[in-house]
């Protein structure tokens, strides 16, 4: 029953696909004509300035001629390292331009308040006051262009006794108390298994970009846009913050232990693998135990039904009983059987198992992408929504270091012979020659 349920849902929604991309005549681009100079590096703010990209803005890195970001250089094959074209680097940076200027240098400061001048957006993540070193902070660029909007992320923020300590995602997750509510206590506190944190600050900053965009229309002031990875985090932390603020409970490391803290919710081995379950209802609690046919367990959850607080020793019952339940049975028939229940539940997969199910295969969060410099395609992440009946603009090849020097310079005004000049002199580089 389940997989006939499953068959006419991928049939009707081919069916459906076939029909929106009938009607799919306008591209959605709202940021198109938006132009970003991204003098950011590693994973937050590049992950900022690629989202802005996916919503038709035209992004430019502006990236220093050592070439030491190391992203270009992570994951993926030794061909993708060595072209510095690494996995993490591909998964972000679809669509963008290069430049490569050096930043220390008069000249190269100078190259860059020109693309400046023609900038609505600037996005760094060095950590406060590095840029106004350089001369290319917010106060030098207002003076260039008066209604920029330039966005500042970093670890700590702009000001207070953090600001200019170094930070990575890793270490925001240790001090932010995110670690210390991951784990169980026999292994320790955990981090997260991806760098969480860098997108979480990349979608702050998104978020304050749009904001800045909009208000503009209403008021062209400059505007300098403060992001910092630890006010991203403890933002979505506010349940237990608030928790903590009136009762002085911390969660600590509690495992799989559910937000609601119902004992029908928990990871259960079952005979060939994971499966997490969240019956965090009442009525969901009964359907568990009609499911499973525990009616011994029925009792139990009248209790809760009436209001009570179940002992530990009753949770502890319904836990050990649920365990054999599960590992009599295998992953994906319990996932079939507690689904069709309506009872939330999902086998445990890893990354490669969900990329290769139907239902991410039915979303549009995976997109295209031609890597030319190393004669294949591959798939990376776009934007997590669609707009019906729109198409989103086709993904064009990351760059390769300095690939659009030339013709971004030559944009901004410059001549070829001057531009030459640039290239010859160190202060700029492209690897077009």
């Amino acid at each position: 029953m389940f997989l006939n349920q499953v068959a006419n849902a991928n049939e009707r929604q081919n069916r459906e696909e076939i029909d929106m991309q009938a009607q799919q005549t306008k591209t959605f681009a709202p940021l198109n004509g938006i132009r970003v100079l991204d003098i950011s590096h590693v994973l937050a703010g590049p992950f900022a300035t690629y989202q802005l990209g996916l919503l038709g803005a035209d992004v430019i890195r502006v990236e220093r001629i050592a070439g030491d970001d190391f992203v270009r250089y992570h994951g993926g094959t030794e061909a993708m390292k060595s072209a510095g074209l690494g996995a993490s680097f591909l998964s972000q940076n679809a669509s963008k331009k290069s430049i490569c200027l050096d930043l220390k240098s008069d000249q190269g400061k100078e190259l860059f308040l020109r693309l400046a001048t023609g900038a609505d957006v600037i996005m760094e993540n060095f950590r406060p006051g590095v840029v106004d070193r350089l001369g290319v902070g917010f106060d030098a660029i207002k003076a260039v262009k008066p209604d920029i909007i330039y966005c500042s992320l970093s670890g700590y923020g702009q000001r207070g006794p953090l600001a200019g300590a170094p930070a990575y995602d890793h270490i925001l997750q240790g001090i932010s108390g995110m670690m210390a509510m991951t784990g169980e206590p026999a292994g320790g506190p955990m981090r997260v298994g991806f760098p969480v944190v860098d997108y979480i600050a990349g979608q702050a900053a998104v978020n304050a970009i749009l904001a800045a965009l909009m208000q503009r229309n209403q008021d062209s002031s400059p505007r300098h846009l403060e992001i910092s990875m630890l006010g991203s985090l403890i933002s979505l932390m506010g349940a237990y913050s608030v928790d903590w603020e009136t009762t002085g409970h911390l969660r600590g490391l509690e495992g799989n232990k559910a937000f609601s803290g119902s004992p029908f919710s928990d990871c259960f081995q079952t005979s060939d693998g994971l499966v997490v379950v969240t019956a965090n209802t009442i009525a969901q609690a009964y359907a568990i135990c009609a499911c499973l046919d525990a009616q011994n367990l029925v009792p139990l959850v009248d209790h809760m039904a009436a209001g009570k607080k179940l002992t530990e020793a009753e949770s502890a019952t319904i836990s050990e009983d649920l365990r054999k339940r599960f590992a009599a049975s295998g992953s994906i028939e319990m996932e079939q059987r507690l689904t069709e229940a309506q009872v939330p539940a999902a086998k445990v997969r890893d990354l490669g198992e969900i990329l290769q199910h139907p239902q991410t295969a039915a979303l549009p969060v995976m997109r295209n992408l031609n890597v030319p410099e190393l004669d294949r395609q591959i798939t990376v992440p776009a934007l997590a929504f669609e707009s019906r009946g729109e198409s989103f603009e086709q993904l064009q090849p990351a760059p390769t270091m300095g690939r659009d020097t030339v013709g971004i310079l030559m944009e901004a005004g410059y001549t070829r012979s001057e531009v030459d000049g640039f290239l010859k002199s160190g202060v700029a580089f492209s690897d077009q020659g």
